[in-house]
């Protein structure tokens, strides 16, 4: 997905944000510019619908001066998450036609086991992309002019800004449909549900909840039915649940409950018994 932008003529910050209206998991941020391309610049993404921030990448000149990062910075498994700063996509030329391209797993060492990464995972979630141009690139002659024709020469101008993802789908869906209300929800699979398939549909919580690996469905199961004796099942600190005829699955934080028979037919709505 892209968008094209007017330029803005000799401002101070200019910010461009980018709504994609579902939590996608990104894999890169690419930006083609028809003016120069800004001293520096930073890219935020919010995973909660804009509520809340956090950088993605940062661009200057000067790294420890604008952003108080170094320009050497590396990551590691201790810090997968920390955005970093370069130095080499900031320069005055060429005047137009540069672009700039971030990919969100180049340099991240758990890039190729990602399925087992929970840490990288929440690293590319996102709902909203967010540019903040802090700086622009001049020759400095807007500082020596009298005049208004210097600072007129100088703006920001994109013709591309494009993201490219997947839909958050945590495996359980090879794509996404509009939903009920209008909006993009994934089209899961595995006895799962949710807008980003997060959990088990009702009555399919015989084991917990997983996200789907490149080796593993890790589908959601239909529930144990136990009929024609009583069944208890206690957590630890919790409270016991004892029912007969039932069916019962535990997910760690709550047990769905309900009533069947001969192991088919509900004969009473699910409880879910919060713990």
């Amino acid at each position: 997905m892209s968008k094209t932008y007017k330029s803005v003529q000799y401002p101070n910050n200019v910010t461009l944000t980018l709504s994609l209206g579902k939590k996608y998991e990104l894999t890169y941020v690419s930006l083609e510019f028809c003016s120069a391309r800004p001293d520096s610049m930073a890219i935020y993404k919010s995973d909660d619908f804009g509520k809340t921030w956090k950088p993605f990448q940062y661009y200057s000149n000067d790294c420890r001066a604008m952003y108080n990062k170094s320009a050497t910075g590396v990551v590691t498994k201790a810090n997968e998450q920390e955005a970093l700063c370069t130095e080499a996509f900031s320069q005055v030329d060429p005047l137009s036609g540069a672009r700039v391209a971030f990919s969100t797993l180049e340099g991240r060492p758990s890039s190729a086991n990602f399925d087992k990464s929970p840490a990288l995972q929440d690293w590319m979630t996102a709902t909203d992309i967010k540019l903040v141009f802090n700086k622009l690139n001049t020759l400095g002659d807007e500082r020596r002019s009298s005049d208004d024709s210097a600072h007129n020469s100088y703006y920001y101008s994109l013709s591309d800004f494009a993201v490219g993802g997947r839909c958050k789908c945590n495996g359980h869906a090879s794509r996404c449909i509009t939903g009920r209300d209008g909006r993009l929800v994934c089209d899961c699979k595995h006895n799962t549900a949710g807008a980003d398939c997060e959990k088990c549909k009702p009555f399919h919580l015989d084991r917990p909840w997983r996200r789907a690996t490149k080796d593993e469905a890790n589908g959601c199961d239909n529930v144990r039915c136990e009929v024609g004796r009583s069944f208890s099942h206690r957590l630890p600190g919790a409270v016991e649940v004892t029912v007969a005829a039932v069916a019962v699955a535990v997910d760690g934080t709550s047990i769905a409950v309900g009533l069947f028979i001969g192991c088919a037919v509900i004969t009473t709505a699910a409880p879910t018994i919060s713990l």
